[in-house]
């Protein structure tokens, strides 16, 4: 399975169930998500002689699964055996950390699956919106110029943007502020995978684990928060709702850094 590195799983492990009621993991079709190829590929845990069925391109494969206490989960395929760690489960989604590493495998139940919760993007949008944003709860007063947010513990003013209209760098003076920065700490380290690593760490809040091998260096930058990377954050989180500005977006943070 592809792992990921998923930050918002700490801030939301409090709601998770408990790995050990089995009834919750048993009795799902679970369907791992896998940016890299539109294979659907679905984990079925059977209590009856701990059975995995898994089904993928019209084919089943048989494995075996055992919970080992302690939050422990061992998966036995027939290219391997690999030891999870709890990370979260509900009723919709289940992430399983690898051992030893800030990774995780994200699966999601079938029926939400098929709902279009079918993706990186989808699967953190629905955790934000049931867990998250319900605690801290925003009010939206408007101005004539401005937004004033108040929330639980600040009160901040931030200017509104529009973004139904085309991207414009001039708009964004402590954006370009900041890739400037990053593109000067990139030009002293190997860059591979770099602009990938930043994108999908502001963007989605992941980062695929062979990018993680291939530039740990960058990786380490991005996870630490060595490089100014909040004011991409931001962007990408309040355009989420238009994708032609976030493709406008992306395209000059790769054509800055790359």
């Amino acid at each position: 399975m592809r792992t990921y590195l998923l930050d918002i799983i700490p801030k939301i492990k409090r709601f998770s169930q408990k790995l050990d009621d089995l009834t919750i993991l048993t009795n799902q079709h679970w369907v791992v998500i896998d940016e890299e190829t539109d294979n659907k590929v679905v984990f079925i845990f059977r209590e009856k002689n701990n059975q995995l069925l898994i089904s993928g391109n019209g084919k089943i494969e048989k494995g075996t699964w055992e919970y080992l206490g302690n939050n422990s989960i061992l998966i036995d395929r027939k290219d391997g055996s690999f030891l999870f760690k709890h990370g979260f489960i509900d009723d919709y989604i289940l992430a399983l950390k690898i051992d030893g590493k800030d990774e995780y495998a994200l699966l999601v139940n079938e029926i939400k699956f098929e709902e279009r919760i079918n993706s990186i993007p989808s699967v953190l949008d629905f955790l934000e919106k049931k867990y998250l944003n319900h605690n801290n709860k925003t009010i939206i007063i408007p101005k004539t110029k401005k937004d004033l947010v108040i929330t639980k513990t600040q009160v901040s003013i931030k200017p509104i943007i529009d973004f139904e209209k085309p991207f414009n760098i001039d708009d964004f003076t402590n954006l370009k502020k900041d890739i400037n920065t990053i593109s000067d700490n990139l030009s002293q380290i190997n860059k591979d995978c770099a602009v990938d690593i930043i994108i999908s760490f502001t963007r989605d809040h992941t980062i695929k684990s062979e990018w993680i091998k291939i530039n740990p260096t960058v990786n380490n930058l991005v996870t630490k928060k060595k490089i100014p990377l909040n004011s991409i954050e931001y962007i990408f989180k309040e355009s989420r709702n238009f994708p032609r500005f976030r493709i406008d977006l992306e395209n000059y943070i790769r054509e800055q850094l790359l």
